[in-house]
């Protein structure tokens, strides 16, 4: 195998499927990248851990087809390294040996690759019925929103079994993404063309974030997506994106979103976040508890700890409701607002044991349907 490209095509390449490498040690084919020839002077970086898998296909020179599996850490290194603008020749010396020849200009890396036989053949998943196997299109600005406003609410760990996933349900031309750890819940939901097809599933949450990366870097404006059997696979134009699906039911979330909250606020966004984040500096970092007291037109924040002393804040908002004071955990309720655009906020409560929903305020934003994040206050004496 021997191949010419540009620096700066390999060294995006790296950059895409790097983050899907195994660093875990339990095969050390999995630390590699494979770099394999294709037709048209096309070549594929791939990458995968077994659960995730990538290939991102980049232009470049082809003297000699085959493949090579290269240390992604070292082969990063040496990329990284070269001088700017020029080509790189990447050849492996003999067939029957795995030493790779890195060279630009008058630098020269002889390097011991691997095996590239025994790297795992990915892409190859079909279901095992034709309704298995489902394809959907996208925006990537209406995904990549969505996924930014709710994967923050998962349980961010392999061992979360469903909540450490997002559940997608398409239907009737909307998808709806909702996520929960038990204390909060994020629901985001974008038009997509269902095709007159039900589907729901989970996706991990790493899964998602490494969507959301691959969206900034390859700025497609559409993505599609196919369901097969318990894999899930993410096309961009020169990008493949497999992942494995969560095995599980998902929790009866609607029944958890309250519809008889009477009484609401409208706040300016800005303005809350910055009233929190100042009244958060004198907060117990063991409860993170920070008290919302709604009066007239006036919520007043607050936190007291003893050993350290109290904060307190008041805003002019809009509410006409009978007094309320909530507690919640101030990170909740930062991370729900940072996560939005809208210039105003609308909170929905009832008692202060009740679930409280935060959504873009109906008076800027006709479709506030569209997103909503609910958190489960915290008791205090």
């Amino acid at each position: 195998m021997k191949i010419i490209l540009q620096k700066e095509k390999i060294l995006n390449a790296i950059k895409a499927v790097k983050g899907i490498v195994s660093s875990r040690g339990v095969q050390q084919i999995l630390s590699a990248i494979l770099i394999e020839t294709g037709e048209e002077d096309k070549i594929k970086l791939i990458a995968t851990d077994l659960n995730l898998a990538i290939s991102y296909t980049t232009e470049a020179k082809i003297e000699k087809s085959g493949k090579l599996a290269i240390s992604a850490k070292l082969l990063e290194e040496i990329i990284t390294k070269l001088p700017d603008g020029k080509d790189i020749t990447i050849e492996l010396l003999e067939e029957d040996s795995n030493t790779v020849k890195i060279q630009s200009e008058k630098t020269k890396y002889e390097i011991i690759s691997m095996d590239s036989s025994e790297f795992p053949s990915v892409f190859n998943t079909k279901g095992s019925d034709e309704e298995e196997n489902v394809s959907f299109e996208i925006s990537t600005k209406d995904l990549n929103k969505a996924i930014k406003q709710t994967a923050f609410s998962a349980v961010q760990n392999d061992v979360g079994g469903v909540l450490s996933g997002i559940c997608f349900t398409i239907n009737e031309n909307i998808m709806e993404m909702v996520a929960t750890d038990g204390n909060r819940l994020t629901r985001s939901r974008i038009p997509i063309n269902s095709k007159g097809i039900n589907k729901t599933f989970i996706c991990a949450y790493r899964t998602l974030v490494e969507i959301s990366k691959l969206i900034s870097l390859a700025q497609d404006k559409e993505i599609k997506f196919t369901i097969k059997g318990v894999k899930i696979i993410f096309e961009f134009k020169d990008i493949l994106f497999q992942s494995s699906l969560i095995d599980g039911t998902y929790p009866k979330y609607q029944q958890l979103i309250p519809t008889t909250n009477e009484k609401t606020a409208i706040l300016n966004r800005d303005k809350f976040i910055s009233s929190i984040d100042r009244i958060s500096v004198m907060v117990n970092t063991r409860t993170n508890i920070v008290k919302f007291n709604f009066e007239e037109n006036s919520l007043e924040i607050s936190t007291d700890t003893p050993e350290a002393g109290s904060a307190k804040e008041r805003l002019d908002i809009d509410y006409t409701s009978e007094e309320l004071l909530i507690a919640f955990n101030y990170k909740y309720v930062l991370e729900c607002l940072r996560n939005m655009t809208d210039t105003n906020v609308k909170i929905e409560m009832s008692t202060k044991l009740s679930a409280a929903v935060i959504k873009p305020s109906a008076n800027e934003n006709e479709e506030c349907d569209d997103y909503l994040c609910l958190i489960m206050p915290v008791q205090v004496r």
